[in-house]
């Protein structure tokens, strides 16, 4: 079989997959947060290596994102003129970077992607930053992104076996 129509065999049939799971069980899990992680996985190698390093960096970037929603911004919000999220994010944003040095988060895409993610599923509206649940947008944003990684890895060996 043709390479490119493996591939888009497996990351089709694996993203329905998920897609059901994630639509038709007790198993919510954010869809289009799990397909940034999978993608990447996959820009990052789409090997073993690429895998711990995307898990990592993701959880990395969603925690770093989670503080800056549950400390730096409630505790910023009195600067003058709307500075305190501006600077909030400024500096957690340089944290995140600098965070990279750490060889376990130094994927800094995934780092970012991981930040990014948490807020997306922030400003859909959540007051549960503290909850054990997946209403709190970091364990939403962690279990999607190991999710997509790991669905990246499926995929990308559903291909391998279609394509020979």
């Amino acid at each position: 079989m043709n390479k490119l129509v493996a591939l888009s065999l497996a990351i089709g049939g694996v993203g329905g997959v998920m897609t059901w799971i994630y639509t038709s069980t007790p198993l919510a899990l954010s869809i289009p947060i799990s397909f940034i992680a999978w993608a990447c996985f996959v820009a990052a190698g789409g090997n073993n290596k690429a895998l711990s390093s995307t898990i990592t960096a993701w959880l990395w970037g969603a925690v770093v994102a989670w503080l800056t929603a549950l400390v730096l911004i409630p505790n910023l919000g009195g600067l003058p003129a709307g500075l305190g999220v501006p600077a909030s994010i400024a500096i957690s944003v340089f944290v995140l970077i600098y965070g990279t040095k750490v060889k376990a988060f130094s994927l800094a895409p995934g780092a970012v992607y991981g930040y990014a993610a948490f807020f997306t599923a922030f400003l859909a509206g959540t007051d549960a930053l503290q909850s054990a649940s997946l209403g709190n947008p970091l364990i939403l944003t962690a279990l999607s992104g190991i999710a997509g990684a790991v669905l990246g890895l499926v995929a990308l060996n559903v291909s391998a076996s279609l394509g020979k």
